[in-house]
């Protein structure tokens, strides 16, 4: 089960917030992007990704793993481009870098993410799973549902753009990409329809 205090040098760092105002400037839906970072690192997410994967790295000079799930979980969570040529963007975005708590030199470019996806054997891909099936198990045990539905289905990805291909096909949507079958929670059903 995963702890919600993070000891050792897995420490919280302070709230850079300091002050609420009124503020005239539109917002986007970035600013929950800050809430979803502090959470991660509230729920103690980050000690299992830093035991199974630390040996990612292969030099001090590079950027630290953790700081790379970050960014990542950021990106998936944000939601705006999921072409990997969008990090090289976002590492110029003064606002973004500060949503995140991240100084320039801390964020990752396109290539700097593509060797870290390079890097993942089937292996580590498998802890990863266990990672996801403890957090899973986790949020069920705070929740308690009576009932839990999973069901199979299908998202199709567009690589219409990518230069290279390899294994892409029609999916049903049109697009030359991947269908990968995703597992979704479905729905909770009353305890009665329960067998």
């Amino acid at each position: 089960m995963i702890e919600n205090n993070l000891t050792g040098k897995y420490k919280i760092r302070n709230s850079k917030i300091n002050r609420i105002e009124k503020t005239d400037d539109s917002l986007t839906g970035r600013g929950g992007l800050a809430l979803f970072v502090r959470y991660l690192s509230t729920i103690g997410i980050y000690p299992f990704l830093e035991r199974t994967f630390s040996s990612l790295r292969k030099s001090k000079k590079g950027i630290p793993v953790l700081n790379l799930f970050k960014q990542l979980f950021a990106f998936f969570m944000d939601g705006t481009s999921f072409h990997l040529t969008r990090f090289d963007d976002l590492k110029k975005d003064e606002g973004y870098r500060g949503v995140i708590e991240n100084r320039e030199k801390e964020m990752a470019s396109s290539h700097a993410i593509k060797r870290f996806f390079k890097s993942f054997s089937f292996v580590l891909i498998w802890h990863f799973r266990g990672i996801l099936q403890k957090l899973f198990i986790w949020r069920l045990e705070i929740k308690k549902p009576k009932v839990i539905i999973l069901g199979l289905d299908i998202m199709p990805m567009n690589n219409d753009d990518a230069l290279r291909r390899e294994g892409v096909y029609y999916t049903y949507k049109g697009y030359k990409g991947f269908q990968p079958l995703q597992l979704p929670n479905r729905r909770r059903v009353p305890r009665r329809f329960h067998s």
